[in-house]
């Protein structure tokens, strides 16, 4: 597999990506069209991984557009016309303008803490409890974005499970907020952060991080969440409608779970 490296950028505006494969035949129709996909920055690595399959499937150029599903989900219904959308969370879908009646769900993610691999907070902040440690710079994705209603569901789970002696709330715990989550994980590698709280799937292609799962319950009552991904036609064309074939297929998502970190749907 030839894995094409993105490099995280921390700015306020979302990343756009235009990738190509090398090699093709003469007679290969890519040339002649193209597909957009407005994506969501967890996804960055697993599709410009698999640009040279997604390519193959639909015959056209992949162009890619990266930030948070909330911010895409804007730049939709301000009138931009990507021809798929893949979310975290059907919110942006609607928010968008799109029908959510089209999304088709994938993968899961679900919520861990993420430390840089050897430092001191790697081996300290192994549950949602030792957040409460003042020591500890935390980052949170921005409650625009997904991975923030995700982070916040979660420690609302651990203020119920735990007690109302311990404030768990996004003000009493966090130090920064993030746009999306590639700008989160790039405030913990650059060491301006110690932990992050953003989806597993996060350190499948990152030695660099360690993370930590939380767990679904904690003495028997709810406490850690998943997010489901989902692709959301845009464009009817045949073109994307072969990409969004290849995309529900049990093949695409396989590749999803082994090679980046998600996890398979719960039937």
């Amino acid at each position: 597999m030839h894995a094409v490296k993105v490099k995280r950028v921390c700015v306020t505006a979302v990343v756009a990506l235009s990738l190509t494969a090398c090699g093709e035949s003469s007679t290969d129709s890519a040339d002649d069209c193209s597909v957009e996909i407005f994506a969501a920055s967890s996804l960055s690595s697993a599709l410009t991984a698999m640009t040279d399959e997604l390519r193959t499937e639909s015959g056209c150029d992949i162009t890619y557009k990266f930030g948070s599903s909330g911010s895409l989900a804007a730049t939709i219904e301000a009138g931009a016309t990507p021809d798929l959308f893949l979310s975290s969370g059907t919110t942006s879908v609607t928010a968008s303008g799109l029908d959510v009646k089209t999304s088709r769900a994938i993968v899961e993610s679900s919520l861990a803490i993420i430390t840089s691999k050897g430092s001191v907070a790697s081996r300290e902040v192994i549950a949602v409890d030792d957040l409460l440690e003042k020591k500890w710079k935390l980052g949170l994705c921005a409650t625009t974005a997904p991975c923030g209603e995700l982070a916040d569901e979660v420690l609302t789970n651990a203020g119920d499970v735990l007690g109302n002696t311990f404030d768990f709330g996004r003000n009493a715990l966090a130090d920064t907020e993030a746009i999306n989550a590639s700008d989160l994980l790039t405030k913990v590698e650059m060491g301006e952060l110690d932990v992050v709280l953003s989806y597993a799937s996060s350190c499948a292609d990152n030695s660099d991080l360690t993370c930590t799962v939380i767990p679904a319950e904690l003495d028997g009552r709810r406490l850690g969440e998943k997010s489901t991904y989902f692709v959301t036609p845009i464009n009817g064309s045949s073109q994307v409608t072969r990409l969004l074939t290849f995309m529900t297929s049990a093949k695409f998502s396989e590749r999803l779970v082994t090679d980046f970190g998600f996890e398979a749907l719960v039937k």
